[in-house]
C-alpha cells in the first residue's frame, strides 16, 4: 500500500453498489469565512449489506483507508476499516 488516510466525516449518498459518499468540514475557513466542505467517494470492503451502507445520510464515520484511480470517479478512498455514529430515528439532519 503506497497510500493511508485516514478520515472522519458524515455519510451521504449512496453513489454505487459499494461506494458512498462522505462530507468532510474543513478545520479553517475559507475567504468567505465559512467553512467548506469536501466531498469524497469512498468504496467499502464490505458488502452492500454492511452498516457502512446502510446507514442514514448524516451518521458520524471515522475510516482508515487508501487512496486509488477509479475511471468513473477519478480518485476514491477504499476503506479498511471503519466505525459509524449512527443517526438517531425521528432526528432531522440540517
Amino acid at each position: 500500500m503506497l497510500s493511508s488516510i485516514f478520515m472522519s466525516g458524515r455519510l451521504g449518498e449512496v453513489i454505487g453498489e459499494k461506494m458512498r459518499i462522505v462530507e468532510v468540514d474543513r478545520v479553517i475557513p475559507g475567504p468567505s469565512g465559512y467553512y467548506e466542505t469536501d466531498r469524497f467517494p469512498v468504496r467499502t470492503m464490505s458488502g452492500s449489506k454492511s452498516i457502512f451502507m446502510r446507514a442514514k445520510v448524516g451518521s458520524y464515520v471515522t475510516l482508515k483507508g487508501r487512496i486509488e484511480g477509479d475511471e468513473k470517479y477519478g480518485v476514491i478512498i477504499i476503506a479498511e476499516l471503519d466505525e459509524i455514529l449512527l443517526v438517531p430515528e425521528g432526528t432531522v439532519r440540517v
